[in-house]
């Protein structure tokens, strides 16, 4: 059995590779034709970086092409390279019960109902959000552009139809324009993305199936999953068209196994960080993703790389009946409520609705449909404000958690839920007189004692001494902790931050099915819980080997061989005032 695990978790290398080049066109064309590869383009918008296909390789194998590496390295206008490998990525938890026919009695409009469609007698998303209330203001979605990372969408469903949008539309597997799912593998119902997309914007009045969030806005889709996943791949849909695209929407990440320590690669990295800085004309792509679905195999979103980035949006799901689905998160920024057993959304056919029953698998686009009716709202705010925004107006009441705790800055905030349950008409209204945030800024705390040991059953502690990064007012935004630590299982370690406020971000958790002896190499672990908190003081870090408490054994000594403390910031002239509520 483990032979077999080994093979099915063997590096599978492509014959695409990406290669940056420092160059005119012409030099492009001509180093991929003297090494035999193809110019497959431009990687979405990331300048001067390529993806070439080698046709003399083989398209899947276990082995890798050092020798076009070594020999395309020489070129002196190349400054980097890396052959492809395959990627695994899951969609997060979504389950269709059944399919049915949109053939149904069209609903009549009355004093309860703001919409005619069938199924709005149900609103499984509004419920608590204030969605009807942001409607009620007049704020649909009209303007904005909102794509899909998923599997494809159904872009001829009625629902989805008036809402189309081919210009932030594209299928990163099959290279052409036409985002449709592939409805051949029979393995796969690929209904996923159009689900989702039908959550965001699925036209309103029209007796179908629902009324998505955000019911006016325009809605792509880019089919990136139904097929080999690469960095390349996931780069290439994340910077597709980053001044049109206001909003990406993603539910899906590394395997939520328990196991998989997982986050970004190099292109994707660069692409996240591109959206912020140069997407929307400066003021920074919106990515919006679901937290991890893994808490029935104990596992911990910070060990995903995507969910955890300061880039993302990260949304919980607030559904009562499946808390044991998710996972504890110091980086989850607000949960979104996607629905309950019998939710109806899109079908997988072009004129089908179906029952769902979604875990985590469509928070991150009911949290895409809030805020592209906040970006309606305000079309001048920057990537920060709208996590500005989510933090000052989320309601904690009515989730249950004891996990609670009130931070420095009186923000209340939780790590199933982060600061709440989104609230779509607070968010609106903040929006209309909202005054956008100082630059973001950071600063770097390093530890002078490197290479110290972690024995089994004892805590390790740092204690970072930060002037505040400023003599001036500084006020946390996100806090990343970067390691590298060397241990026989992975699973044994959990890491919490106490900032000078007194705040404690469990970073990571002992994960029981974590058998992994690679420990961590430069890995950020996020949190969020100090938002709106002053920077100056001791930050102390705790790194608790409970490997002794498992197994009854002393265990083997592992090492702590790296760390750093990298705090994201801004001035201020006041503290931030948390939104006020009744809890």
């Amino acid at each position: 059995m483990g032979a077999l695990l080994q093979v099915c978790h063997a590096t599978i290398y492509t014959h695409d590779w990406a290669i940056r080049i420092r160059g005119d066109r012409e030099c492009v064309s001509r180093i991929a034709e003297k090494y035999g590869f193809t110019n497959m383009g431009q990687i979405g918008d990331l300048k001067s970086y390529y993806s070439f296909r080698h046709s003399e390789t083989a398209m899947r194998s276990t082995v890798s092409n050092t020798q076009v590496s070594v020999s395309v390295a020489t070129e002196t206008e190349v400054e980097w390279l890396q052959q492809q490998v395959v990627l695994r990525r899951e969609e997060r938890n979504s389950r269709a019960s059944h399919v049915f026919s949109v053939n149904l009695p069209t609903a009549q409009p009355s004093n309860q109902t703001l919409h005619s469609d069938s199924m709005w007698r149900n609103p499984w998303y509004h419920s608590g959000m204030n969605i009807a209330g942001a409607w009620r203001r007049g704020f649909s979605g009209k303007g904005v552009v909102v794509s899909v990372l998923d599997d494809g969408i159904e872009r001829e469903h009625p629902d989805l139809k008036p809402n189309y949008d081919p210009l932030a539309s594209r299928d990163v597997i099959g290279q052409d324009d036409d985002p449709s799912p592939n409805y051949s593998n029979a393995a796969a119902s690929n209904s996923h993305g159009t689900q989702s997309a039908g959550t965001i914007a699925a036209a309103a009045h029209n007796s179908h199936c629902t009324v998505g969030v955000s019911f006016h806005a325009r809605i792509g889709g880019i089919r990136m999953l139904d097929g080999d996943v690469t960095d390349t791949v996931e780069a290439q849909s994340l910077s597709f068209r980053p001044q049109y695209i206001d909003i990406y929407s993603a539910s899906w990440g590394p395997e939520d196994d328990g196991a998989t320590l997982e986050g970004p690669g190099p292109l994707t990295r660069l692409a996240l960080e591109n959206g912020v800085k140069n997407g929307r004309r400066g003021r920074g792509s919106v990515f919006v993703w679901s937290s991890g679905g893994g808490g029935l195999r104990g596992d911990h979103c910070s060990c995903d790389g995507y969910s955890s980035s300061i880039y993302t949006v990260s949304i919980s799901s607030s559904r009562s009946e499946h808390l044991e689905h998710l996972e504890p998160c110091t980086s989850t920024l607000a949960a979104a409520r996607p629905g309950g057993q019998g939710m109806v959304t899109l079908g997988p056919q072009k004129k089908s609705c179906s029952r769902t029953t979604a875990d985590c698998s469509l928070s991150s686009s009911v949290g895409a449909g809030v805020i592209a009716l906040t970006l309606q709202a305000n079309p001048l705010l920057t990537w920060r404000d709208v996590q500005h925004i989510i933090v000052r107006t989320s309601k904690s009441r009515r989730l249950a958690d004891p996990d609670w705790s009130v931070n420095g800055a009186g923000f209340r905030v939780s790590h199933l839920y982060g600061f709440g349950l989104l609230d779509a008409e607070a968010m609106v209204l903040e929006a209309q007189r909202w005054r956008r945030v100082p630059a973001q800024r950071r600063c770097v705390q390093e530890d002078p004692q490197i290479s110290r040991a972690v024995f089994p059953g004892s805590v390790l502690t740092s204690v970072f001494q930060s002037s505040g990064c400023s003599a001036r007012v500084v006020f946390v935004e996100h806090v990343v902790v970067r390691l590298s630590v060397d241990h026989r299982r992975r699973g044994d370690l959990s890491i919490t931050l106490t900032s000078p406020s007194g705040t404690e971000s469990k970073l990571l958790d002992n994960r029981p099915f974590d058998d992994s002896t690679e420990g961590f190499a430069a890995w950020e672990l996020m949190t969020t819980h100090s938002w709106g908190e002053p920077a100056a003081g001791g930050w102390t870090l705790r790194i608790r080997d409970s490997s002794s408490e498992r197994t009854g054994t002393p265990g083997f000594t592992g090492r702590l061989k790296e760390i750093s403390l990298v705090i994201f910031w801004h001035l201020g002239a006041t503290v931030p005032q948390a939104s006020s509520e009744i809890c």
